[in-house]
């Protein structure tokens, strides 16, 4: 009976130390390797063409493979494919709502509207369609989409906005110090005609302010509550107008704003000093050709256009969404990727999730594992501090960047339809002059 006994603990070690090393190799294929959201649109893209080696006639194989490229950002390959159906088969929603989705990415919205309206409910049609229409300030139109597209709580804001003047801006030239440009930027400014404190974030579309602006600034409070895209993830925030914000010589008017508290920011990016109020968003941003000037501590916005002439190293810049300001490029050696330009990512250049990480063979440190870190003013969880050896943008290359593991939420690599891996924060920018070129599309890097 003893032997017996003898006999299954040793097959059960055995069947123990064989799942142990089981796992191990499976731990092992996920590290540096892509996550398993990846690996399956890489697979969808061989079974696609595959599919459609010997049928270059087939609209239908022809829209699978297009799409499949598309998603791992194969834009190049994907637009000829897409043009190439559209001129075979005129009308085929599936091209229009992928050159649509393009156009967009190229702030050509009126050709985007078009597009994405003939694509009907194809694929990421409607919600390309409904970003559409909210950056071009058809606020009627997007109040009509926000229901279906589970944005219900927006629409007293979308409402309210049309019954006033649209939000525009006057005042051709602003420029002053920085107050700080670390772990984030932040600049004075006048709400409701009082200098307050915000920072200036190309991470989230829209202005946000926190609930002491409704108190105390003039800010408009509306009925409902929406969410958000701020840092890498969503936030609910209440809706507002704010009738007029200055910095220096530019003012801005009926600008619709998220209302949420911004005590954890301020005490992230500011402690112990002045509370952030506000954050300054790309839609308020794109009025004006942007420059961060690190070096020299200085905000400045000169008219659109005047950008044209710097000199400087051009790394080209879509505009996904409602207003999300991407560029392509890669971390560590990696592959290449899109990332989003976040300047409020506070004390990092770069943001991404775990798994991206991963994939690159990049993990924090052990202590860094207990730092709580910056992620707890978004509501989410902890961020661990890592560093990123180098990142490149075009012929632009960082080295030695501090990164923030887990500062971007799975969901948002695949928000659009097209994968996203990482932010960009404010590291890239130390030591350097960066203007944002709205009429080229180009962030210019100061020689």
């Amino acid at each position: 009976m003893s032997a017996t006994r003898a006999a299954h603990r040793r097959i059960h070690t055995f069947v123990l130390a064989s799942l142990l090393v089981l796992g191990a190799s499976v731990a092992a294929a996920d590290w540096l390797a892509p996550d398993a959201t990846y690996r399956d649109a890489m697979q969808q893209l061989r079974y696609a063409a595959r599919d459609t080696a010997g049928h270059g006639d087939d609209v239908g194989r022809l829209d699978t493979l297009a799409v499949a490229l598309l998603r791992l950002g194969r834009t190049a390959d994907a637009r000829k494919l897409f043009e190439r159906t559209s001129a075979m088969k005129p009308g085929d929603p599936a091209a229009a709502a992928a050159l649509g989705k393009l156009a967009l990415w190229a702030d050509d919205t009126t050709r985007a509207e078009s597009l994405l309206t003939v694509a009907g409910d194809v694929d990421q049609a409607r919600a390309d369609l409904y970003a559409t229409r909210l950056r071009r300030g058809a606020w009627s139109a997007a109040a009509a989409m926000s229901p279906d597209l589970n944005d219900d709580g927006r629409v007293p804001l979308l409402e309210a906005l049309a019954e006033t003047p649209p939000m525009a801006s006057s005042g051709e030239r602003a420029s002053l110090y920085f107050e700080r440009i670390w772990p984030a930027p932040l600049v004075k400014v006048k709400l409701g005609g009082t200098q307050v404190l915000m920072m200036v974030d190309t991470g989230t579309p829209g202005l946000l302010l926190d609930p002491i602006a409704v108190r105390q600034y003039g800010v408009r409070p509306l009925s409902g509550q929406r969410l958000a895209a701020w840092g890498g993830t969503r936030v609910a925030v209440r809706n507002a107008i704010a009738p007029k914000l200055q910095i220096e010589g530019i003012t801005w008017t009926n600008i619709p704003a998220g209302v949420l508290s911004l005590r954890k920011l301020s005490l992230s990016v500011n402690p112990q000093s002045a509370p952030v109020v506000g954050v300054i968003g790309l839609s308020m941003l794109r009025s004006h050709d942007v420059t961060f000037d690190f070096q020299g501590r200085r905000f400045t916005l000169e008219p659109r256009g005047s950008a044209k002439a710097i000199l400087g190293t051009r790394v080209p810049f879509e505009l996904w969404g409602e207003d999300e300001l991407t560029v392509w490029g890669s971390l560590n050696g990696g592959r290449r990727m899109a990332m989003m330009l976040a300047t409020g990512l506070p004390e990092a250049g770069v943001g991404a999730p775990d798994v991206v990480f991963d994939e690159l063979g990049l993990k924090p440190g052990g202590v860094s594992k207990l730092v709580k870190g910056a992620g707890s003013w978004l509501g989410g969880r902890a961020w661990a501090q890592l560093n990123v050896p180098s990142v490149t943008l075009g012929s632009v290359a960082f080295d030695k960047q501090p990164g923030w593991s887990g500062a971007m939420e799975p969901i948002e690599m695949w928000r659009h339809g097209v994968r996203r891996d990482a932010l960009l924060g404010p590291g890239i920018l130390r030591g350097r002059k960066v203007t944002i070129d709205w009429t080229q599309r180009d962030l210019v890097f100061e020689d």
